[in-house]
C-alpha cells in the first residue's frame, strides 16, 4: 500500500466515521428532546411533534 493510498483510506475512514457520530447525535438529541417536551407538554394535554436537529462546527488548528 502507498504512502497516497493509507491517506486516502484514512481520510475516508474519517469522513464515514464523522458522519456516524453526527448521525448518532442526531438521533439521541431528537429521542430527548422529544421525551422533554412530551413531559412538558403532559399537564396541558397537548401533542407536539419535536424536533431537533444538532449542528457541528469544527474548525481546523494552524499546524
Amino acid at each position: 500500500m502507498t504512502k497516497t493510498t493509507a491517506q486516502f483510506a484514512a481520510i475516508a475512514l474519517s469522513a464515514f466515521m464523522t458522519l456516524g457520530i453526527v448521525a448518532g447525535v442526531n438521533g439521541l438529541a431528537t429521542t430527548q428532546y422529544a421525551a422533554a417536551e412530551s413531559l412538558a407538554m403532559a399537564p396541558s394535554g397537548q401533542a407536539h411533534v419535536a424536533l431537533q436537529h444538532v449542528t457541528i462546527v469544527g474548525h481546523r488548528a494552524a499546524a
